[in-house]
């Protein structure tokens, strides 16, 4: 499976180069950087990466019909990874997108290497399970950066007020894992098929008296980490727990003039209980995250306080009174608090971001401060400090337990 996907990846990017000499490049981006990450709690380097990113847009005719090439990539040097030198190949690329878009009229075809975007983008987000998740990455595998692309068709419907998009997922892509959790090895047992394990789903959208409004489904693999110990390894190696989960929910969002309130809701079907386990509870779980936001009329302040809440249909034992947790619990219901700020100051020189969240009922809490500066048109520099105290009454937080501090510079050309 993994040669069909990335031959279709390396057909994209042939069809790229053929394309070239077209007459219409509509876009175009390139940057090369550093970026170290520290790990605080266990006093080793994360990674230490060079890496080089650019993207393009291509199309044969300036016509608004014609079909559109789309190549996005990022290519990485890691220091604390050995194969990405002494070994170059798929371990260097990143964030590869290479998809050809084809619209006729309200419709449009996507085919190739694409990420999606569901839900109101809230700060733990429950409905953007499209993608799989690097569950290494250095923000939690909740962040949107932690998104991989996947192989995907698909189709995408606009008139008026009404919008839907169709999608499948026919050879899925499992999620980046680290090399071990914890004391454990992670065991990759099995490759995806393509029919029992592709991935499909929908989206369908109105806009109406300034409301957007938004139904979804979608049946996928897991994108929370979740694992039970091998057969017969005397409880050394750990392998992926794979059963299919479906995802269903609803978003809502209204923006007044300085104001703008956004909720997701989401009903997981089998959703995996239990991060590490001789066998992984599964029951239904229901989220909620509720956000209001507020930006200053110079649009360069914006504050923002969001209520997340987790309703399980069972309680999993292992929350209850597995080994891990701190205190013996009967909850089923589950409440968090997020506080949220992005900030300019000085025309974009220092942009600082906030983000907190603080369990209600439970002893999750996670702390990340961000500090952006651009130094000018081209050259960028950062620094980002994340905690994180997760209890495992917290699907959103599992495996998160860290401290983490990262740096990184970035010059645009």
């Amino acid at each position: 499976m993994n040669r069909l996907i990335w031959g279709l990846g390396l057909a994209l990017f042939v069809s790229a180069q053929s394309l070239t000499g077209a007459p219409v490049h509509e876009h175009q981006g390139r940057a090369i950087g550093l970026e170290y990450a520290h790990d605080l709690s266990s006093d080793h380097t994360q990674h230490s990466q060079l890496f080089y990113q650019e993207k393009h847009v291509w199309s044969l005719t300036p016509d608004a019909s014609a079909a559109r090439f789309h190549l996005q990539y990022r290519l990485i040097i890691d220091t604390e990874d050995a194969q990405t030198y002494e070994k170059p190949g798929a371990s260097n690329v990143e964030k590869l997108i290479a998809f050809v878009e084809k619209p006729w009229g309200d419709f449009k075809l996507n085919l190739g290497w694409q990420e999606m975007s569901w839900g109101e983008n809230l700060l733990l987000p429950i409905l953007d399970v499209v993608n799989p998740r690097d569950v290494g990455y250095l923000r939690g595998f909740y962040d949107p950066g932690a998104k991989q692309s996947s192989p995907m068709i698909l189709g995408e419907w606009k008139s008026g007020v009404l919008d839907a998009q169709l999608i499948a997922v026919p050879w899925a892509v499992k999620s980046r894992q680290p090399e071990a959790i914890g004391d454990f090895k992670i065991a990759d047992e099995r490759r995806y098929e393509l029919g029992s394990d592709s991935e499909y789903g929908g989206r369908l959208g109105l806009f109406l008296a300034g409301v957007d409004s938004r139904l979804y489904y979608f049946r996928h693999h897991p994108r929370e980490p979740s694992y039970r110990f091998q057969a017969f390894s005397g409880e050394t190696d750990v392998i992926l727990d794979e059963e299919m989960v479906t995802t269903s929910g609803l978003s809502l969002s209204y923006a007044g003039a300085a104001w703008l309130v956004r909720t997701d809701l989401a009903w997981h079907q089998n959703f995996p209980a239990t991060a590490l386990a001789a066998d992984v509870e599964r029951t239904n779980l229901a989220q909620s995250i509720v956000g209001l936001n507020y930006t200053s009329e110079d649009g360069l302040q914006t504050l923002g306080v969001e209520l997340h809440n987790d309703l399980w249909e069972t309680l999993p034992e292992a929350y209850s009174k597995g080994p891990w947790t701190e205190t013996e619990r009967d909850q089923t219901f589950l409440t968090w608090m997020a506080l949220t700020a992005n900030l300019s100051f000085f025309q974009a020189l220092i942009e600082p971001q906030i983000f907190y969240l603080q369990g209600l009922d439970n002893s999750d809490r996670m702390l990340r401060l961000i500090l952006s500066s651009h130094v000018n048109d081209s050259i960028s520099v950062g620094s980002e400090y994340q905690k994180t105290e997760a209890a495992t009454t917290s699907p959103k937080l599992l495996l998160n337990n860290k401290e983490t501090l990262a740096l990184r510079c970035t010059y645009a050309f």
